[in-house]
């Protein structure tokens, strides 16, 4: 169910109206049971693997702290996934494949295996007992991730490898569908064994409300990445009614759907021609495709996160904010505070900091910087390109940090206004180059979009002038909503302005939105 479209509003005004009748546990509940529909209806067989990172992480987030539970208990909430494909199976129309039968194994497998680690990890030491409990939950999370999300870049790149050299695996490759929202949730997942194994968050005692925390539908799909500290405590205690929780909801929602109706989905036109592979590209195609995909995914991502915001914002739960004006960035390290927020600090803090981050000699750091930013370019995508475009913002953040007048620019603590601008025009020059190369299908795509750039082409029959004049009409909006709310440093923060300039900005958004003919319900990181 897309965030854009008049379903997922019914649902959401259905859950926000019943949410707010009822007590602590009918609303954990509903919103469990509401979260479950709300990803089920892409593939209900998918609820599966949801359910088994729950169950998975609910009872090593106890383990870690020592408490533990009834073996019954453990064997029948890991008995869940299981029924939950059973179900699947029977009420499914279509011709099920041999890889269901898989999936079942490992369903009805699960409950056996972990009442086995569990009993044998509470034998153990206590050192030993905390530290197995979070390995098994690290690992478990990553090995489904991985399976599902690169199991067919990784033996498709072996397969490729092999013909190169002359000689041929013989093997056919099952076609591994990639859940929704997997990369998301299972991040999270991932994060809350940590927080509890460092004694940063407490680990829940409740199954329904680690359940209802992990699943929330509004950041599900696309996050924001939560930790269990900031959210978790939400669902634990009853929120009280305010209409600010229905007038900040609502103006969040109406600035998610602006970003995403009027400005990514208008953008995706230029951005779908000029990186079509049909498309013989000149040097002004070459710079405005790109330009058109840098406002199309931050549009799209950001307007998602507001819608997402916004949603969680009708039941009385805040969500973390994801974006903060990114192409305002002094320089790579400040982009990375501001584009994607949450997953920029999850990688900092799980995968940069371990690693020995800053605290180690210089050329410790640098490879610590490139392998957190291949880390992080691969969680997009399993393509070379999302590699690549991981390795090309690595070699940006070591660039500053070689480069003496590139490290003053991006330094706010040397700046005038010349220096402001000059550092923000040539770290946007720097971003486009990388949209440039995550957008590219491909490899042979990437090389004639530097080629174009470098030596014109014969370009496309489209005019490109009136590509420039469609960005402009659908960009200027977006940055007069940026200026209007600049020291707020949010979008949907419009409480100081006056009712007068706020009744403009409603009504450009509500005309942008309603002005516009062609949407895509789909959001471009619902991929990830």
């Amino acid at each position: 169910m897309s965030f854009v479209s008049w379903q997922y509003l019914g649902f959401l005004a259905l859950i926000v109206l019943i949410y707010w009748q009822i007590p602590l546990r009918g609303r954990l509940t509903l919103l469990l049971a509401g979260s479950y529909f709300f990803y089920g209806v892409w593939d209900a067989r998918f609820l599966a693997l949801l359910m088994t990172s729950t169950t998975l992480d609910f009872f090593c987030g106890l383990g870690i702290v020592g408490k533990s539970r009834p073996l019954l208990m453990v064997v029948g909430t890991a008995t869940c996934p299981f029924l939950s494909l059973l179900l699947c199976r029977v009420f499914s129309t279509e011709v099920q494949k041999p890889v269901d039968f898989w999936i079942l194994g490992l369903a009805l497998g699960f409950p056996l295996f972990l009442a086995l680690f569990y009993r044998f990890l509470f034998h153990m030491k206590e050192v030993d007992r905390r530290k197995g409990f979070l390995l098994l939950s690290i690992l478990s999370n990553l090995a489904v991730l991985v399976f599902f999300k690169y199991f067919n870049f990784f033996a498709a790149s072996l397969e490729g490898l092999g013909t190169q050299m002359g000689f041929s695996f013989g093997w056919t490759l099952p076609h591994v569908i990639l859940p929704v929202g997997i990369s998301f949730y299972t991040f999270q997942s991932i994060a809350y064994s940590v927080d509890v194994y460092r004694g940063k968050a407490q680990p829940s005692e409740d199954l329904l409300t680690f359940a209802s925390y992990l699943s929330f539908f509004p950041q599900l799909v696309a996050g924001p990445i939560e930790r269990a500290k900031d959210l978790l405590p939400q669902f634990e205690v009853p929120m009280k009614w305010d209409v600010t929780h229905l007038h900040q909801g609502c103006r969040l929602i109406l600035v998610g759907f602006f970003k995403k109706v009027f400005v990514a989905d208008n953008m995706a036109a230029l951005a779908n021609y000029a990186f079509d592979n049909s498309t013989s590209l000149n040097r002004g195609w070459a710079v405005l495709g790109v330009l058109a995909f840098a406002f199309q995914i931050y549009g799209d991502f950001s307007g998602y996160t507001d819608i997402a915001r916004g949603s969680a914002q009708l039941l009385g739960i805040r969500l973390k904010m994801n974006f903060r004006f990114p192409y305002f960035a002094r320089g790579p390290s400040d982009f990375w505070r501001r584009w994607h927020i949450t997953l920029s600090e999850w990688f900092r803090d799980y995968v940069y900091i371990p690693l020995g981050g800053n605290r180690c000699s210089n050329r410790r750091m640098i490879i610590n910087l490139w392998v957190t930013m291949l880390l992080a370019g691969l969680w997009h995508g399993a393509s070379w390109t999302f590699v690549l475009w991981g390795a090309f913002h690595g070699f940006l953040l070591w660039l500053y940090r070689a480069v003496p007048s590139l490290r003053i620019l991006e330094d706010q603590n040397k700046s005038s206004a010349w220096k402001t601008c000059t550092a923000i025009f040539v770290m946007f020059a720097f971003t486009l180059i990388g949209w440039a190369i995550f957008r590219s299908n491909n490899l042979h795509q990437l090389k004639d979009w530097f080629a174009a750039l470098a030596h014109g082409g014969a370009g496309p029959g489209f005019p490109w002038q009136k590509g420039v004049v469609w960005i402009l009409i659908h960009t200027l909006p977006l940055l007069g909503l940026q200026a209007a709310t600049w020291k707020q440093r949010d979008e949907a923060e419009m409480g100081h302005l006056h009712w007068g300039v706020r009744s403009v900005l409603y009504l450009v958004m509500w005309l942008g939105i309603c002005t516009t003919v062609s949407m895509n319900y789909e959001f471009i990181y619902f991929q990830f």
